[in-house]
């Protein structure tokens, strides 16, 4: 028997001290005063080392966590290993809850950061244009159309990020639902090839598809996907190589296939391979904005995907190319 309720404790220390005194008793008539003695000094020392070693050595682990203890306070059915090992358990997972606290605030201080840089500059840009047209510019023909299309570039940039910081927050807050349905993702990577074709033409490069796998039919939310492809087909073509070659793959994985695309581009520093999918991250700052990025299309590719429970992969070498891969389930 475990001694670790008061209830068994007591049971134990009252047989225990009646097995004492039975045996006191017995020898009473010879030795009177010595047996009790004994009993005295046998007790005293029986009674301390279960309390401390049952009690104090426990007590000051609870002690430790008092403040953070959410067990039950019933004297009756305390078990002291248990009350402590949930008071240990308890403060280690408000602690990793503090911890993921502090991330998410130094998270929301990045972010807002992020935001700001990125909305200032097309707006500082579209003052300035604002500006020169109002000191005369408007009445200069060489000047003001040219003015005018650098402020429209500035807005749609602008709307652009907008656009994508509102797609992230739908799929955060689970507002948008996912369509679940069957779709041929052969055909679909095909769509978005069409709609790459002039900007891979101007790049000279080749987009082209890979089919290994028998099955053509998967389950997913077909606008989503079709998403997915669009930002890692543009990254793909924005950071290739002239004269290079995007390549969509498909491989059997079971009851999945697995979707590879890959580039021989530019490639990206292992470095930066763990905050890729960070919102507004960039490896190439001023190539990124050169291009028209907004540092969101990888965040929104990840919030996507883990959506239908899978989740996007990278690897990398500068200078050979890049790939990424996800999994889809079979239909």
């Amino acid at each position: 028997m475990r001694l670790t309720t008061p209830l068994k404790i007591s049971f134990f220390l009252s047989f225990v001290i009646f097995a004492f005194l039975f045996i006191v008793f017995s020898f009473l008539k010879n030795y009177l005063s010595f047996p009790y003695l004994i009993f005295f000094v046998c007790t005293f020392f029986f009674i301390y080392l279960v309390l401390k070693k049952l009690f104090y050595e426990k007590i000051k682990v609870i002690y430790k966590n008092i403040y953070k203890f959410s067990g039950s306070s019933n004297i009756k059915n305390l078990d002291i290993e248990f009350v402590e090992k949930q008071a240990e358990e308890w403060a280690d997972a408000k602690e990793a809850e503090l911890n993921e606290y502090k991330k998410d605030q130094n998270y929301r201080r990045e972010f807002l950061g992020n935001v700001s840089h990125e909305l200032k500059t097309p707006i500082f840009n579209i003052q300035g244009y604002i500006q020169t047209l109002l000191d005369g510019g408007l009445n200069d023909s060489m000047i003001n159309i040219k003015y005018l299309q650098r402020t429209n570039k500035s807005v749609e940039r602008m709307i652009n990020i907008v656009d994508d910081l509102e797609v992230i927050s739908r799929l955060e807050t689970e507002q948008s639902a996912l369509d679940f349905q069957t779709f041929n993702i052969i055909n679909l990577v095909k769509d978005v090839f069409d709609s790459f074709e002039l900007q891979a033409k101007k790049m000279d490069i080749h987009l082209e598809t890979i089919n290994n796998s028998k099955s053509k039919l998967v389950i997913g939310d077909t606008n989503k996907i079709h998403q997915v492809f669009i930002n890692l087909i543009s990254n793909s073509i924005k950071y290739g190589k002239k004269g290079g070659t995007t390549s969509v793959n498909f491989f059997d994985m079971d009851k999945n296939i697995l979707i590879e695309i890959s580039d021989n581009g530019i490639g990206i520093e292992s470095a930066s391979l763990n905050r890729l999918f960070e919102r507004f991250y960039r490896v190439d700052k001023n190539r990124s904005r050169e291009i028209g990025g907004t540092g969101l299309g990888l965040a929104i590719v990840k919030h996507i995907l883990e959506g239908h429970n899978q989740q996007i992969k990278v690897r990398s070498t500068i200078g050979v190319g890049t790939t990424f891969s996800f999994t889809l389930k079979k239909a």
